[in-house]
């Protein structure tokens, strides 16, 4: 699957765009705690709920266009021709 990083995220360390393939079953979930194995504990701090078993306050991800939320949220299902795209959340005038 495909990974993009964007805003703020795309500057840090973990930025840019990312090939991963991942353990069966590939869920939201199993790929924030991959990116978190990788980018460590910044990372899973906005990726997850601070009881981590929701998507962080901080964060939007999208499946193929469609936000997670409106799927089936950390257990929504990934194939490897999958694009997920990680965005922080953003506010302004």
């Amino acid at each position: 699957m495909t990974v993009k990083f964007f805003a703020y995220l795309r500057e840090k360390e973990f930025a840019g765009t990312k090939e991963l393939v991942l353990s069966p079953p590939p869920t939201v979930g199993a790929l924030g705690e991959d990116l978190s194995r990788r980018f460590g504990p910044r990372f899973r701090g906005e990726f997850f709920s601070p009881a981590g078993d929701a998507l962080g306050e901080k964060i939007i991800v999208l499946v193929n266009g469609r936000r997670v939320e409106f799927l089936s949220g950390l257990d929504t299902l990934l194939k490897d021709s999958d694009t997920v795209q990680i965005f922080p959340v953003v506010a302004g005038g």
